[in-house]
């Protein structure tokens, strides 16, 4: 009863930290981009860049972090990120060009890098038999981070005469502040359990960059990572032209975005009873599918039923995948071995919108884009079957120390 209590605080306050991180530090600028923009008087090229930078500081800590999580523990870089990203939010209330502008947003990146992958750590290492529930739970904190950005956007930019934008950041930057404030007052960093094998001076790149599990599981993350910017970048326009109205339109994606909320949880949820591998199998198919159906049939009815079902798989795409990554090798690996596929994530997303687009423009149309989007997730589903169960015995000793404090 006490580690269900235990569990309920941390998936609360974990939730918490990811709607600031992921969901105010990633997702709220592409919404609050346009108020920006125009405020600013930035050019497009500008504000893309403000959003590449993002990416940019984000990838450039990602890997690292991973490897001091794993040196000095994962609480006190959870309270350093939130700091970054409340510095970064407030020097995004105050800014006047395009060069501050890029600071703040370089301070976002490195902000969510410092986060996510140590809080992963955390509830991993506290509830390893619910381990994707609770990666789960984190990435509905994203989609809910989102959410609000996209409800508060209009009444802000009304209230504070078009500048409404800069207090949302305001909003975002205190909310983290209290956000570090209780997770200062609640986290704490998960015994690691001592490795009966091997020492540790044992070369990462034997342990994670060249295990076979760890490099099977970052090769389909990446596939999956080239495969969903496509139908998040050009779905809304193939709505468009096949003759939806702009309001119909919206609400296919809203759809979309709602039913992503729930996806990691309740796949989370599911693989703890019956596997990961099997779940991941599952929720790689249905999102293959769902892309599938309004290429063959590009009506209203088709565009809502591939919306629901893309939308309620993909995340737990994301949320699986990243459980396994940390299953495949010892605990005490665990943040580096996130960090690392996330490297292929990413380098997958910045493929994806690419050539997408250059399938469309020499093949033909965004059907062209969306047909390499179902390529890409059937080799990741055909990679999945050949994922193999983590090493038991280890896994089991892990959890039974854990759970015995």
């Amino acid at each position: 009863m006490e580690q269900r209590k235990k569990m309920l605080i941390y998936a609360i306050v974990s939730i918490l930290i990811t709607i600031c991180i992921s969901g105010f530090g990633r997702m709220a600028y592409g919404i609050l981009m346009p108020y920006m923009r125009d405020s600013l008087h930035l050019s497009y090229q500008q504000a893309g860049m403000l959003g590449t930078t993002t990416a940019i500081g984000y990838l450039v800590m990602v890997l690292i972090v991973g490897i001091m999580a794993s040196k000095w523990g994962s609480k006190p870089l959870i309270v350093i990120s939130l700091m970054i990203l409340a510095g970064g939010c407030m020097v995004l209330f105050f800014v006047e060009n395009y060069i501050t502008s890029l600071i703040g947003m370089i301070m976002l990146g490195v902000g969510t890098a410092f986060g996510y992958t140590p809080l992963v750590n955390i509830v991993v290492g506290w509830f390893p038999n619910n381990r994707g529930l609770m990666i789960g739970l984190l990435l509905g904190g994203m989609g809910l981070g989102t959410l609000i950005a996209s409800i508060l956007a209009p009444p802000f930019n009304l209230w504070f005469f078009n500048d409404g934008w800069r207090y949302l950041w305001l909003l975002f930057g205190l909310v983290s502040i209290i956000t570090t404030l209780i997770a200062v007052r609640v986290l704490k960093d998960p015994p690691v359990p001592a490795r009966q094998n091997g020492n540790k001076d044992e070369s990462l790149f034997k342990e994670v960059y060249f295990h076979k599990g760890v490099l099977l599981v970052a090769v389909i993350y990446g596939l999956i990572g080239f495969a969903y910017l496509i139908p998040q970048s050009f779905f809304f326009s193939y709505i468009l032209e096949a003759g939806i109205n702009e309001n119909n339109a919206g609400t296919v994606m809203a759809l979309g975005g709602g039913m992503s909320i729930f996806s990691g949880p309740v796949w989370g949820a599911v693989s703890d009873k019956i596997g990961r591998k099997l779940s991941l199998c599952i929720t790689i198919f249905l999102g293959g599918f769902a892309i599938l159906i309004p290429i063959l049939i590009p009506v209203y009815s088709g565009f809502i039923i591939s919306q629901t079902l893309w939308g309620f798989t993909f995340v737990g795409m994301l949320s699986l995948i990243q459980a396994l990554s940390t299953e495949q090798i010892h605990q005490s690996f665990a943040p580096i071995a996130l960090g690392y596929v996330t490297i292929y994530f990413a380098g997958g997303q910045i493929l994806g919108p690419g050539l997408g687009g250059l399938l469309a423009d020499k093949l033909g149309g965004i059907s062209a884009a969306l047909w390499l989007c179902v390529v890409l997730l059937a080799m990741a589903l055909l990679l999945s079957t050949r994922l193999n169960r983590p090493e038991k015995e280890e896994f089991d000793e892990a959890v039974s120390e854990i759970t015995s404090r």
